[in-house]
């Protein structure tokens, strides 16, 4: 048993090595440029052995770590094509569905989304609805205690498999950067924004669930290369015959690179291509803007039937900050129709035949008081 035990690594990253070698200093595949957010500390070279991981995140017994092991081996090779010979899975295919397994446990295993759960737990404690006249319900606060439990994180994780039908008729291209500014990656690098909602001023809950309409997700590959994926009943990227579309405006650039800072929670991640100065200016520019990931949870009265005059009923609405930066980016736009798109409740704002809904983080509750 102790012989088992020590073959677990106690550095468990959450960040994958390998996703992180795409962005080693000189290729080196042993180091990584860091800046430290919090603390404006600049460094060109830390190990990636050592990097974007915690100590036994994913328990001591080594399930989830081995399985999420087993998940990187399958999941490299598809990735590294993309940058290397600017292959992309064959739409339907296994490595389509591998592809966008991966970027959701990306999210999912990020211990961002368990900081939120942690921080809805105690935020549960002190929601005071004007509706009831008291403090909301804390029924919920066992189910968020098990998801960040060892079982709860191997049972969440292993299940997410569940949401990739859901993804696998989205839209997906490459893009190459041809301007002097690489890409960068962060603690927390795949991106998920929303411009459809973010034009609408949609309010309900987060813009960032899985299954909503005008979902866009962007995950930097190396410093050339971007992996962008998105609902092609509201946007087009490039035309429609290539899957690598070239993006030659510094400024789109800088706003993909913006977001990382944005989506972070204590560092962005580089190569040797990018200067610390170059750090420093988008540093300086995402303090204009909200970051993303700061939990809320609001509470809102709704109608009840006719003839329920005794009844009241309120929406717990619990989710997360999104990324608003009123994202412009160089070929990437709206199609036509997408105007016409009608968005009147709750249900309208996700894609036809989503199966999960509100499945990141509980969007909403309603319950009679």
């Amino acid at each position: 048993m102790a012989q088992k035990k020590e073959l677990i690594p106690k550095n468990q990253h959450f960040v994958p090595q390998f996703f992180q070698r795409f962005f080693s200093f000189e290729n080196n595949g042993e180091t990584i440029g860091m800046f430290e957010t919090n603390r404006n500390v600049y460094k060109s070279h830390v190990k990636i052995s050592s990097h974007l991981g915690k100590k036994y995140f994913y328990g001591r017994d080594g399930e989830l770590e081995n399985w999420l092991s087993k998940l990187e081996s399958d999941s490299a090779p598809i990735f590294r094509e993309m940058w290397e010979k600017e292959i992309l899975p064959i739409p339907q295919s296994t490595n389509h569905f591998k592809m966008l397994h991966f970027m959701i446990i990306l999210d999912l295993r990020n211990p961002i989304h368990f900081k939120i759960l942690k921080n809805f737990e105690q935020k549960l404690l002190n929601t005071k609805s004007k509706i009831s006249e008291g403090n909301v319900s804390t029924a919920m606060i066992p189910g968020l205690q098990e998801q960040q439990s060892d079982k709860g994180k191997l049972n969440s994780l292993k299940s997410a498999e569940l949401l990739v039908p859901d993804l696998l008729n989205l839209k997906y291209k490459l893009i190459k950067n041809k301007t002097l500014s690489p890409f960068i990656i962060s603690d927390n690098p795949l991106i998920m924004y929303n411009q459809f909602l973010e034009k609408r001023n949609w309010k309900f809950g987060s813009q960032r669930d899985f299954g909503l309409k005008g979902l866009q997700m962007f995950l930097p590959l190396n410093d050339s290369y971007m992996l962008a994926v998105y609902d092609s009943d509201i946007y087009k990227l490039g035309n429609k015959k290539e899957h690598i579309v070239s993006i030659d405006d510094k400024k789109s650039i800088d706003q993909l690179n913006l977001l990382q800072f944005l989506n972070s929670e204590n560092t962005v991640n580089f190569n040797h291509r990018v200067t610390e100065h170059y750090i420093m200016t988008l540093k300086e520019k995402s303090m204009r803007y909200k970051k993303a990931n700061d939990e809320f949870i609001s509470v809102h009265k709704i109608k009840v039937p006719k003839g329920n005059d005794n009844l009241k009923a309120q929406m717990i609405e619990m989710g997360v900050s999104d990324l608003n930066i009123r994202l412009t980016l160089q070929k990437l736009n709206f199609i036509s129709k997408s105007c016409a798109v009608k968005m009147n409740s709750i249900q309208d704002q996700y894609r036809e035949n989503v199966k999960y809904k509100g499945y990141t983080y509980q969007v909403y509750t309603i319950t009679p008081v």
